[in-house]
């Protein structure tokens, strides 16, 4: 039930999703949402975030640990601007789309939000002071990249349309380059590795990723 109401939440948003829906594409029986989820959707939802919000966050880890953050940063933003493409633009954010419907409602679902997108941060700005940056250099682009990023995902999605996202990758790898150095030690002795190191199944927000 979780995996399901993640990739619901990326597609339809909390609203939108029911019970029914969650349980009839999950294969779960009717009855076990009470048993496991007693707090009820809000819980569920909440559960969803957090699990979709560490495994992205394993993701970037990854990625900027085998690359120069520029290069991971450029290839993030390509990949999930074709997977948005392919998916008919159905397939955005669950962590931005609850958080643009609940946060300002829901204590639940504002934290839960937080503690992925505050996640997220934090391993942006850990690689990029590995590059150099001083940490409150580093936090400040952590967060131009963050906020670029899901911007330029909003973006494409809305005008149905790769280029913005595209366009914000491109942009913010430029700025990275300019002010971090090349090589690092979060590199390994990989010379740095090319963009194409970013993993392809995790950035679709898998939940059992």
């Amino acid at each position: 039930m979780i995996r399901t109401m993640a990739t619901l939440l990326r597609r339809q948003g909390y609203a939108a999703t029911g019970w029914r829906q969650v349980i009839a594409e999950s294969g779960a029986p009717w009855g076990s949402q009470a048993h496991h989820f007693p707090g009820g959707k809000q819980q569920l939802a909440a559960e969803a975030v957090a699990i979709a919000g560490s495994a992205y966050q394993r993701m970037l880890r990854a990625a900027l640990e085998s690359s120069h953050p520029a290069d991971a940063v450029l290839a993030w933003a390509d990949l999930a601007a074709s997977q948005l493409e392919a998916s008919g633009w159905v397939d955005g954010c669950p962590v931005a789309t609850v958080a643009l419907e609940e946060a300002a409602s829901s204590d639940t679902l504002a934290a839960a939000c937080a503690i992925a997108l505050t996640g997220w941060r934090d391993a942006l700005t850990e690689a990029i002071a590995a590059h150099g940056a001083a940490t409150p250099e580093a936090a400040s682009l952590a967060t131009l990249i963050l906020a670029g990023m899901e911007g330029g995902l909003l973006l494409s999605r809305a005008t149905r349309n790769p280029g913005p996202l595209r366009t914000v990758g491109s942009e913010l790898a430029t700025a990275l380059r300019a002010r971090l150095q090349p090589v690092s030690a979060s590199s390994r002795g990989t010379g740095g590795a090319t963009a194409s190191a970013v993993p392809d199944t995790p950035i679709r927000y898998e939940t059992g990723i």
